[in-house]
């Protein structure tokens, strides 16, 4: 998947937390916002991810704007969906998804210093 618009965030993390059935255990505003999280994290990070796209604001995304562009850099995107998927996650009590949570913000963590190929 490309991942170029919120919509397609929102489906590649529905898909990794087998929340595809609807009424959804995760609500869109939820994920685009763990989104808007991760890109702050990223920030932290990895400022120098943001040197051409942002002077001064970072991006921000809602989920009354499916369609909109997220313009991240695409050899990180997939970063972005694992950090989506632990943000959600860690919100459940279920003592199972502290554990999976922790394996995607390693994966987003690693994927975010190691040069794309």
């Amino acid at each position: 998947m490309a991942l170029e618009t919120v919509a397609n965030y929102i489906t590649e993390v529905r898909g990794l937390m087998q929340d595809e059935v609807a009424p959804y255990r995760y609500s869109d505003a939820s994920i685009v916002s763990a989104l808007n999280v991760a890109i702050g994290d990223a920030y932290r990070i990895r400022p120098d991810m943001w040197l051409n796209y942002y002077d001064t604001t970072l991006p921000s995304y809602s989920a009354g704007s499916p369609s909109a562009a997220v313009d991240i850099p695409q050899g990180y995107r997939q970063a972005f969906v694992y950090f989506i998927v632990a943000y959600n996650q860690l919100r459940d009590q279920e003592d199972v998804q502290d554990a999976r949570s922790s394996v995607f913000l390693n994966k987003f963590t690693s994927q975010l210093l190691t040069m794309p190929s």
